[in-house]
């Protein structure tokens, strides 16, 4: 099983996002997810890990970045 690590931060309007790199350095490709809630997030990428990305064998680990993280 292949683990990435999904970015998650909370911006100032309250609104969730998730990043992470499935790519290479050579061909980055960044999964996004989007959501109103720590809830919504986790539940829509668990959607991709059961096959919306169409990779099999994936998971995430979960890293949670702090405000000024997120936008540097």
């Amino acid at each position: 099983m292949t683990q990435y690590k999904l970015e998650i931060f909370e911006d100032d309007s309250g609104s969730w996002t998730g990043l992470a790199n499935l790519g290479s350095d050579i061909e980055p490709e960044t999964y996004r997810v989007f959501a109103d809630s720590l809830e919504e997030l986790r539940e829509l990428v668990q959607e991709g890990v059961n096959g919306d990305l169409e990779i099999e064998g994936i998971s995430f680990e979960e890293v949670f970045l702090t405000k000024s993280e997120a936008t540097s």
